[in-house]
């Protein structure tokens, strides 16, 4: 259930403006070639050109959009606080905060004040982290909400497919049609992609 809502979350993408620029370019340019087959071939490879790079450059920022600096090693001056927003079991947190506690007890009898003894013990635990982490900083969440995208695009895809066999569509809305067959195989790639990259962070 909970992998369904993070596939129809549509509004995790981001830069969406971007994206739909890139999908009017494209109908733009299949009508253009429709009604002016004549046309100038540079003209058509400048324009498909441009859509493909609008189209990457979204790809681009939207996974950067995505990366975030793991909570874990994000400022925090509270125990609970920090505890809370790491992905741990009950048991593990549990652990976590009774070490915490023991080191925030042995730095405040060393002369440290409460305030002091938390940021240092949560510094050392980030530090700690960090070193057997091997220096992956960055959250990377599965893109879910790419195939949701999907399966809205081919569910339109559908309908207007059906209607067209009983009432013959203009080329625009069968325009649109093939634009979100192409951007449906693209976000199912993207997907892969993604997990790829993802991959790659994690191993650096």
């Amino acid at each position: 259930m909970n992998k369904i809502k993070r596939i129809y979350n549509l509004t995790n993408i981001k830069y969406p403006w971007l994206l739909l620029i890139s999908m009017l370019a494209f109908i733009m340019a299949l009508c253009f070639n429709r009604f002016y087959p004549d046309a100038f071939t540079r003209i058509e490879i400048v324009v498909y050109g441009a859509v493909f790079l609008v189209a990457l450059l979204w790809s681009i920022l939207n996974y950067i959009g995505h990366l975030q600096i793991s909570a874990i090693y994000k400022k925090h001056d509270n125990i609970e606080a920090f505890i809370k927003r790491l992905t741990m079991s009950k048991e593990e947190k549990a652990e976590l905060t009774e070490y915490l506690n023991d080191f925030v007890k042995d730095l405040e009898e060393n002369g440290s004040t409460h305030e002091e003894a938390v940021k240092t013990a949560i510094s050392h635990f980030q530090v700690k982290e960090f070193t057997q982490s091997q220096g992956n900083i960055f959250e990377t969440p599965i893109h879910y909400y790419l195939l949701g995208y999907v399966s809205v695009f081919v569910g339109l895809i559908i309908v207007i497919q059906c209607i067209d066999l009983i009432v013959s569509l203009p080329f625009i809305v069968l325009a649109v049609s093939f634009m979100l067959m192409l951007f449906s195989a693209a976000f199912i790639s993207l997907f892969f992609i993604y997990k790829l990259i993802d991959v790659m962070i994690a191993k650096k």
